[in-house]
């Protein structure tokens, strides 16, 4: 219902939820990391930063920005690009202006 109907609302909030619950959280958090030693502190921030490169670097190479400016990329060169079938229809082109500029030379004499 929340994304169905955004205007609806809300009869139950949690008490005291915007304030409470987040500083309890962070005064628990803080409390659990003074008790703890220093090597499992460190191990907590070990896994930590590779948790944070595995996270980045699965965004960075699955993000869809990342993919659209890559096929766009692509599309402006291939578009650049020219066909078979667009060098023969120059050239096909430039043999009726060759003609067509050689009857006149020769209608002019």
């Amino acid at each position: 219902m929340r994304y169905t109907h955004r205007d609806i609302s809300r009869a139950f909030e949690v008490p005291f939820g915007s304030w409470l619950i987040p500083t309890v959280g962070s005064l628990l958090c803080i409390l659990l990391m003074k008790c703890i030693t220093k090597a499992t502190g460190f191990r907590f921030l070990a896994w930590t930063a590779l948790g944070q490169i595995i996270y980045f670097s699965y965004g960075f190479w699955h993000s869809k920005q990342r993919i659209l400016r890559k096929s766009k990329s692509v599309v402006g060169s291939v578009e650049s690009l020219r066909t078979v079938e667009d060098i023969r229809e120059q050239y096909a082109q430039n043999e009726v202006e060759l003609d067509l500029a050689s009857e006149n030379t020769k209608s002019g004499v």
